[in-house]
């Protein structure tokens, strides 16, 4: 990654965005374990970093965390009709400590 790609990927580029501890809850709630530690690699850039590390979108109806190394998508949480809907497919990994 260029210098250039770093910064626009920090600062401002994230503006009203929350850090991945938010997805805690609901994550704890969904898995039954503490998830905000557990390391997850992005399909997009192979970044490596833990949950609370990604860059949270609340505006929706979910939550949509995104890489903070490139900004794609890496997990999008919803509640419907009761059930937790969880789409990881810009996740290539996800490794939870048992």
């Amino acid at each position: 990654m260029s210098t250039d790609e770093e910064e626009h990927m920090s600062g401002d580029a994230f503006e009203g965005a929350l850090d991945g501890n938010v997805l805690g809850g609901p994550l704890g709630e969904a898995f039954g374990v503490e998830l905000t530690a557990s390391r997850v690699s992005c399909a997009a850039c192979t970044r490596v970093a833990v949950v609370a590390d990604l860059v949270v979108y609340d505006a929706g109806p979910g939550l949509v965390g995104r890489c903070r190394g490139c900004g794609e998508v890496m997990l999008r949480m919803a509640r419907l009709r009761g059930e937790m809907v969880l789409d990881l497919r810009g996740t290539s990994l996800l490794r939870i400590a048992v």
